[in-house]
């Protein structure tokens, strides 16, 4: 971020000093002068910029020299730290530094745990330093040295110097104040652990860990029966009772933003109030329609968060789409459990906002087919019906389904098309006659009535080809919805004693707003059909 604004003040933790200091006892109280780092550049971060930056100037102030074959590339991940040493090191001859210092924690453990598989032997052989004092440098064996961020001295110094701009606003100020972080050493870096110290710290990462998972499990348990909004305003009560956040204001863009990692974001400039919930006053409201602000002048409105307290503010995303965001009041200082905490509820607040646009979009689509149903009345039904099952004929089928798709493009909703054939009617007709092929349509389009949905669109094309359109509805549901008609055939096979199996065979394509000429669906719908009958005819030799 830019602070260079003449307003701005803010505090700083340089982590220069610390690498000097571990440099300097690495190099005269362990006697390492070969000294490699495991850098965060796979992710191009500004902190893992700023450690590499560090380390290579404790290196110049204690008169080393620095070796850029022995930097290591990761991404602050265990996992990326063992890929890299994986594909740089085979044997222990290959490595020529005596020690290693890492950008964070999780590096530190995977480094040490892939040199002790190559038998080098830490902290005798390698000496090995991590960063942010996690409960992973607490609980590895050996310990793993580390440095601390002294987060709560660094909260007392922003306080600090925010009362002396406050209590001196005539006085002239520096425009940011340092604090300093602080060298954990350990057993890996060839410091024996204090055994009171170390018997402290493991049952402190113990509890605490307990109560993350107790707090997470919770939160679970009681958004696990959230679909619509508001039942998540209705259940938020509960929620806040274990998590900690007293009020929540959550902001809805116009519409959502795809977003990248790399990509610099834009507002859109429209977000409104989507909900508004404070335990304190008993208030849970969800605004199914509000008035959209200028987020341009203000993120939020103040009134909201007239009291003062602890505010966390937080994007709404889900995958690469960012919805919007919201601001919360925490009752408690566990800021990584907060955040995650924040992301589950964000995540179910986003599937919530989908679930509840999807309920609104389904009421339309009824509205229509009712209206539409309700016109077809006034013209010649018989024209459009197939007599034989009552369905749809193709030309009911054609006009029907290209105006629901239509429709549904208006409200921008997905859906897919369904190419259905019955299996084997030639047979039927030649072996036990034409009347029990009748037979077979009629149960075959009972059999597809009691599978799809109300709200979809069934029609007989031909003598034993189907077609359906299902609007709003995924892909991914075919598999589920094959078994579904399978069990329907047996169950009607068995219910009207026919004398041959009854069987379907479907073929699926999706439609969106760049693909909704029905025609075309239904031939590439029949092509996978085709391909289904192929696969099927495969396994059966």
């Amino acid at each position: 971020m830019d602070l260079d604004e003449p307003n701005i003040h803010f505090t700083t933790a340089s982590c220069q000093s610390v690498y000097d200091e571990i440099i300097s006892y690495l190099k005269n109280k362990q006697g390492c002068t070969k000294i490699g780092f495991f850098a965060a550049n796979k992710i191009k971060s500004q902190e893992g910029e700023e450690r590499f930056k560090a380390f290579k100037n404790a290196l110049k102030n204690n008169g080393l020299e620095f070796h850029e074959e022995w930097v290591l590339s990761g991404a602050f991940t265990m996992s990326s730290a063992l890929a890299e040493l994986k594909s740089k090191y085979q044997n222990r001859n290959q490595i020529e530094y005596e020690a290693i210092v890492c950008a964070n924690d999780l590096m530190g453990v995977g480094a040490m745990e892939y040199f002790t598989q190559l038998g080098i032997k830490v902290p005798a052989e390698m000496k090995i330093f991590g960063f942010d004092n996690t409960s992973h440098s607490v609980l590895s064996v050996p310990s793993l040295a580390t440095i601390d961020q002294n987060v709560e001295e660094q909260g007392y110094a922003a306080a600090e110097f925010g009362f002396e701009l406050l209590k001196n606003k005539k006085k002239k100020l520096p425009k940011s104040i340092s604090s300093n972080l602080q060298v954990v050493y350990r057993k890996s870096c060839g410091c024996e652990d204090m055994p009171d110290q170390k018997k402290w710290d493991v049952l402190r990462v113990v509890i605490t860990h307990y109560e993350e998972i107790k707090r997470i499990g919770t939160l679970f348990d009681v958004i696990k029966g959230t679909a619509s909004l508001r039942d998540f305003a209705d259940s938020f009560n509960q929620i806040v009772g274990f998590c900690g956040f007293t009020t929540m204001a959550v902001f809805v863009l116009n519409e959502p933003i795809l977003l990248k990692c790399e990509d610099n974001f834009e507002s859109s400039g429209e977000a409104r109030l989507l909900l508004n919930i404070d335990t304190e006053k008993g208030i849970a409201e969800y605004f199914e329609k509000s008035d959209f602000f200028d987020t341009r002048k203000s993120l939020f409105p103040k009134e909201l968060m007239s009291e003062g307290g602890r505010f966390i503010f937080q994007p709404v995303f889900l995958g690469s789409m960012q919805y919007g965001y919201l601001i919360c009041k925490a009752e408690h200082t566990d800021f990584g459990l907060n955040s995650i905490l924040l992301k589950v509820i964000t995540s179910v607040i986003v599937q919530a906002y989908d679930y509840t646009k999807t309920i609104k979009q389904k009421n339309w689509l009824e509205t229509i087919n009712r209206e539409l149903t309700k016109r077809n009345s006034d013209l010649n039904i018989s024209a459009k019906t197939d007599e034989l099952t009552g369905l749809l004929n193709r030309r009911g089928f054609m006009e029907y389904g290209q105006k629901l798709i239509f429709f549904a493009g208006d409200i921008n909703t997905d859906g897919v098309v369904f190419f259905a054939d019955l299996d084997g009617l030639k047979t039927i007709n030649d072996k036990l006659g034409h009347e029990c092929g009748d037979k077979a349509i009629m149960a075959a389009s009972e059999a597809l009535k009691m599978t799809f949905r109300k709200m979809d669109v069934i029609g007989r094309l031909s003598g034993d080809e189907f077609g359906i359109i299902a609007s709003g509805m995924e892909i991914g549901f075919l598999d589920r919805l094959r078994d579904k008609l399978d069990f329907h055939c047996a169950e009607l096979q068995k219910e009207y004693e026919l004398p041959f199996k009854l069987s379907l065979s479907l073929g699926a394509v999706k439609f969106n707003s760049e693909c909704v000429d029905l025609t075309e669906l239904l031939t590439m719908a029949d092509q996978d059909l085709y391909k289904q009958k192929q696969i099927r005819h495969a396994r059966k030799q």
